[in-house]
């Protein structure tokens, strides 16, 4: 993928006409500071490999990853997926859900000291926000990073772009009925923060009776579905879930968006419409127990 997209992964010789680091080396160093969240300069002594190379072969990966996937992995849900996500919700008892809004914080421990004031919100500490909308399978839909730490959920939902397929007649239509009323567009669930529009289904803050309660219950049952994601996201990405050690704010920006598209990646490679499940024919391995004295 990244040979083709750029000349920097492929074999290059230097001017002595000896070639220089291989493909495999600049991938793997991109992916070793992506899953282990190591500096650039931590993968010298495994990969032979200095650490401004180990930043351009992160910077390019990550810029490639979003050229030649982002169309696929980090879509709009077309008609298909959005008549999936509401059978599934309905059985779940959300008809006509979307999925599940919700913001996260990842340090920044390079933040220049002139920003550091507007970055830091809270723990006193630079973060940067990502706001997203995952589905029950952990598919993420939508993705906005780059919003200072001091700013609150509804701070980013001002300047997210969520509604903008919606207002451009992008979003595919969505239809349900609850209680014989038709309802023409769709939803997310959302905790208290977020304002009451129709677009986002809260828990109810103090509830009494018995069907109120019942309801919470099932909203912030439901609601976890992003905090899930956000959980398996920084466990696959060890990058995300410790400090950004970047210095460049764009750069931050393209390494989350790749995350997040390598993570849609295997949530397809490992749902229900997986391809590569299908063993027969394929070479058994060696039966190692008779080599065993």
């Amino acid at each position: 993928m990244c040979s083709k997209w750029t000349d920097f992964f492929t074999v290059r010789c230097d001017a002595t006409g000896l070639a220089g680091l291989g493909p495999l080396q600049k991938v793997s160093a991109a992916l070793r500071v992506l899953a282990y969240g190591l500096p650039t300069d931590a993968v010298d002594e495994y990969i032979q490999i200095g650490q401004t190379t180990a930043r351009d072969c992160l910077i390019r990966f990550c810029h490639a990853i979003i050229s030649c996937y982002s169309q696929r992995y980090l879509r709009i849900p077309n008609r298909n997926d959005v008549a999936r996500i509401l059978r599934v919700n309905a059985d779940r008892g959300f008809p006509g859900m979307l999925g599940s809004i919700d913001c996260m914080h990842w340090e920044w421990r390079n933040c220049p000291t002139v920003w550091r004031g507007q970055f830091c919100g809270r723990n006193s500490r630079p973060t940067m926000i990502l706001e997203a909308v995952a589905s029950y399978d952990l598919w993420i839909w939508h993705a906005f990073f780059g919003m200072p730490g001091s700013n609150n959920d509804l701070n980013v939902l001002h300047r997210s772009p969520i509604f903008d397929p919606l207002h451009n007649d992008a979003m595919p239509p969505v239809h349900y009925t609850i209680n014989g009323t038709q309802f023409n567009f769709g939803y997310y669930l959302a905790d208290g923060i977020y304002l009451n529009w129709p677009t986002f289904v809260k828990a109810i803050r103090h509830p009494f009776e018995e069907k109120k309660i019942h309801f919470t219950m099932m909203q912030e049952s439901a609601r976890k579905d992003i905090e899930r994601t956000f959980g398996v996201l920084q466990s696959r990405r060890a990058v995300l879930r410790g400090p950004a050690y970047g210095w460049v704010r764009n750069h931050l920006t393209e390494m989350m968006i790749a995350c997040i598209i390598m993570h849609n990646m295997i949530v397809e490679d490992e749902g229900e419409g997986a391809e590569n499940v299908d063993f027969v024919g394929a070479t058994p391995p060696p039966d190692l127990s008779t080599a065993i004295p």
